[in-house]
């Protein structure tokens, strides 16, 4: 736990922290356009990962929304879907 005390405390992880207030931007999801509010650094992660995965963040919304479950927001599915995403990237680096 001290190891990620020490990262928030010394690098651009404890500016995040207090940037918590949600953002709401429109996305195209199978071309009908819808909004959808996240945190400022979740919106920069999917912008992140769209690209590294070769597409739009319009793509990506289409494909979670897609799999998500009808009870589950869009919202919602995003962060699960970076979390696992980055989960693996962690896991990977091992």
């Amino acid at each position: 736990m001290s190891d990620i005390i020490e990262a928030i405390e010394t690098s651009e992880a404890s500016i995040f922290v207090s940037m918590n207030e949600l953002k709401k931007r429109n996305v195209v999801i199978n071309g009908k356009r819808t909004s959808v509010t996240l945190e400022p650094q979740v919106w920069s992660i999917l912008h992140e990962v769209s690209e590294e995965q070769g597409c739009d963040v319009h793509e990506l919304c289409s494909f979670l929304h897609e799999r998500k479950s009808s009870e589950s927001s869009l919202a919602s599915a995003v962060r699960v879907f970076l979390i696992s995403y980055l989960h693996i990237q962690v896991k990977k680096r091992k």
